[in-house]
């Protein structure tokens, strides 16, 4: 029942939350410095049961407004969920963020407003650079996963296939493929 509830919660949340603009930069891992909580209640919540951490990479198709386009979704280790749920937050790197090569060949990452990570399905929010709002919701196929990952990726099968809305565009059907990252 307190798990419903949780999850409940976090739902309503995710679907209400006021979102707040975190720059995205080059990240190290493990750098630690302050990051902007959301503006209501705890917006991070997770449940996996299954190892999702990784990289999932968009095929060809262009996800972004203008010269901007998605890159990868970053899922990581169930350690990094703990810290960053208890408060130990960077101000470049999260548990669960999108890339986004911008025009120039930068890359700006966009870290979680929001976020609700199950074995099923990644939800996230968060604000772009430009104050876009961006969500994602991503349903996992397990056994595409679990394939790619025996493999160490290499597999064009999606694993994840989203919905990904910034600002006033809406992209459907997105599909991802794992990769397990340098």
């Amino acid at each position: 029942m307190r798990t419903i509830v949780l999850l409940t919660a976090v739902g309503l949340t995710l679907a209400g939350c006021d979102l707040v603009n975190t720059p995205s930069k080059p990240a190290e891992r493990g750098v630690e410095t302050p990051a902007t909580a959301p503006a209501r209640g705890d917006a991070f919540a997770h449940s996996q049961t299954e190892d999702l951490s990784g990289y999932y990479q968009v095929g060809e198709a262009q996800i972004g407004p203008g010269d901007y386009t998605l890159t990868h979704l970053f899922v990581g280790q169930a350690q990094e969920f703990a810290d960053w749920e208890n408060g130990k937050r960077s101000a470049t790197f999260a548990p669960v963020m999108l890339e986004f090569l911008a025009p120039g060949e930068t890359t700006e990452r966009v870290l979680p407003d929001s976020y609700s990570v199950s074995d099923g399905r990644i939800r996230m929010t968060g604000t772009g650079s430009n104050g876009d709002r961006i969500s994602f919701d991503g349903q996992l196929n397990a056994g595409t996963l679990a394939t790619a990952r025996r493999n160490l990726g290499g597999s064009e099968e999606p694993a994840i296939t989203a919905t990904i809305r910034i600002g006033d565009q809406s992209f459907s059907g997105v599909k991802l493929s794992w990769y397990g990252g340098d």
